[in-house]
């Protein structure tokens, strides 16, 4: 997926109200294919527990938080 198409899905994301704080550093994000959780760590990176961000380490849920 180019870097266009996955930042248009995370504005998507934003403006459709799927992404929720949860708690200090983590986010509900609520994609097309279930709910994923995005983690801000401690070195400021962003880490999310889709299957995408796991094989590319990027993905449209990160763009959205």
């Amino acid at each position: 997926m180019g870097i266009d198409i996955m930042m248009e899905k995370a504005y998507k994301l934003v403006k459709q109200g799927r992404v929720h704080k949860t708690d200090f550093q983590q986010y509900e994000v609520v994609g097309d294919h279930g709910t994923y959780t995005v983690l801000k760590m401690a070195d400021g990176t962003l880490h999310c527990s889709c299957l995408g961000f796991q094989q590319r380490k990027k993905c449209s849920h990160v763009g959205a938080v």
